[in-house]
């Protein structure tokens, strides 16, 4: 699930770079970690990135799932429930700011 997320199909058909490399205004290149004013195209460590942040953002509705088991003591439904908001927040504001670099 996780190489599909990744774009792996993707990956061996096109072959992008790992990175990518911009001038800055010194004439000095510097790498890239995401493909500008491109949303259907990607780096190699760009669909790394976003694939771990989608697979993070499940795992966390999993454990959501989870908190609602019977007969778990407050402290550990507590806890899940905290770890469970705390991954799918993270991956949701995460992806938005991947997002913004990409289309700014």
């Amino acid at each position: 699930y996780f190489y599909f997320i990744l774009g792996i199909i993707y990956d061996v058909i096109v072959e992008p770079p790992s990175v990518g490399s911009t001038t800055d205004e010194h004439g000095h290149s510097k790498p890239v970690a995401f493909m500008p004013y491109r949303v259907n195209g990607q780096y190699i460590m760009e669909g790394l990135a976003s694939s771990f942040l989608f697979s993070m953002g499940g795992v966390g509705f999993i454990i959501l799932d989870k908190s609602n088991s019977v007969g778990m003591s407050k402290l550990n439904r507590f806890l899940l429930l905290f770890i469970g908001f705390v991954c799918v927040l993270v991956s949701f504001f995460t992806c938005r700011v991947f997002m913004r670099m990409k289309l700014p």
